[in-house]
């Protein structure tokens, strides 16, 4: 890799995506430190971020998690194990300053042979850490700032179906590091993304996908919660506007019928999907792909019926299907939904969480746009639609059935 590349993508990530903390002051305040997971094939990258911590003053906590690791825990723990609180992760949370995750996986499909109630178990084991990671203040801010993005790894490549060589300059190019300055095209991608939630999406009550074309039609409300623009700050790369649904207001059918779904990016492929929410709960469910795996994912996770994320992709430059859902979710002209946990920071403050869907799984299911028989109607009075030529959502007033 192209060193002065990776300096690059260091400084973004700690001067940009946690440009808020002070590693220097964190230490010495509390000996709070940068908590850094990753897998060996990102070492480049882990050992210039090291570099600039100790550089500003502050500390580091490595995390090395390997995909065999994850196999073999999936596979081998006993279910005690697997669904036991995670004790020492939750007390090196009160040390960690922010939390930085490189996915870097040698292998992607570690675990598309394991038995999805394996998988659930895990999640479950893992969920208080998961709570304690996303806890937010009255502001909407995450008390332990987090990012994660995706060092370019041959496993990668070959999902995407690229060289190697071809792969990273793609992954460079979508994080904007050719640039002359990232952060400055990162702000300014970010205003694009807060012009659209300003004028359409922040006063919306409810929001509608629809394909003639398949019989797609879902609508959902998302009255008194609040989108997010997704900007690099949590992903790196980044791109999308995202909201909850509330969780009793979902109707309808969604049809997934060009992209393929893979959970956490590790999981079998399941696709060709069909489902049908009655009031909020999906009823209904049927893959051409992957219908087993579907099945048991649903039985042991019954709250993932119920959806905790509704998206619009926003990124101009991600076009290709990676397999890999950071990537995948920020493809522009998608939408996605979220099978499982919503995010606390929808709600602020005392508000009602009553409507955010609490469960230990969050599985984002993306659906193409890019054609012309599907739009997103908000309040049937906004019709967006993703426009080739501007790779923008443009919408019109009114919509005309």
């Amino acid at each position: 890799m192209k060193m002065n590349l990776l300096e690059k993508w260091a400084d973004v990530l700690l001067d940009y995506s946690l440009g808020t903390v002070d590693f220097a002051k964190a230490w010495k305040n509390g000996q709070k430190r940068l908590w850094l997971r990753y897998e060996s094939p990102g070492d480049d990258l882990a050992k210039i971020i090291v570099g600039k911590i100790y550089e500003k003053g502050g500390n580091v906590f490595i995390e090395q998690w390997p995909t065999w690791f994850e196999y073999a825990f999936c596979t081998k723990a006993s279910d005690e194990v697997l669904t036991s609180k995670p004790g020492l992760r939750l007390k090196r949370l009160d040390y960690t300053a922010a939390y930085l995750r490189i996915l870097s996986a040698s292998n992607t499909r570690s675990l598309a042979t394991v038995d999805p109630a394996k998988i659930s178990m895990r999640a479950t084991g893992e969920f208080p850490w998961v709570e304690k990671l996303l806890k937010v203040d009255e502001e909407g801010n995450f008390l332990i700032p987090w990012c994660s993005t995706l060092y370019p790894t041959p496993a990668y490549a070959q999902d995407v179906g690229m060289p190697l060589d071809e792969f990273r300059d793609y992954a460079y190019d979508i994080m904007l590091l050719n640039e002359k300055d990232p952060k400055k095209a990162l702000e300014a991608f970010s205003e694009r993304g807060k012009k659209l939630k300003k004028q359409v999406l922040d006063s919306a009550k409810t929001i509608r996908i629809v394909d003639k074309e398949d019989g797609t039609d879902l609508k959902m409300s998302v009255e008194r919660h609040r989108w997010l623009v997704a900007d690099g700050h949590v992903n790196f790369p980044d791109g999308e506007i995202f909201n909850a649904p509330r969780k009793d207001s979902v109707n309808g059918v969604i049809t997934f019928p060009r992209l393929p779904q893979h959970y956490r990016g590790t999981g079998p492929e399941v696709s060709g999907i069909r489902y049908v929410f009655k009031d909020g709960k999906l009823v209904e469910w049927k893959a051409k792909v992957g219908q087993d795996y579907l099945d048991k994912f649903l039985e042991k996770q019954p709250e993932a019926r119920f959806l905790g994320e509704v998206a619009l992709g926003l990124h101009p430059k991600i076009q290709k299907i990676s397999k890999q859902i950071l990537y995948d979710e920020k493809i522009g002209g998608t939408v996605h939904i979220a099978l499982g946990r919503a995010y606390h920071l929808h709600v602020l403050g005392d508000e009602d969480r009553s409507q955010l869907n609490v469960c230990p799984v969050h599985w984002d299911q993306i659906r193409d746009m890019r054609v012309p028989t599907a739009s997103v109607l908000i309040d049937d009075k906004y019709e967006m639609k993703w426009d080739a030529d501007t790779s923008r959502w443009l919408f019109r007033k009114p919509y005309s059935k």
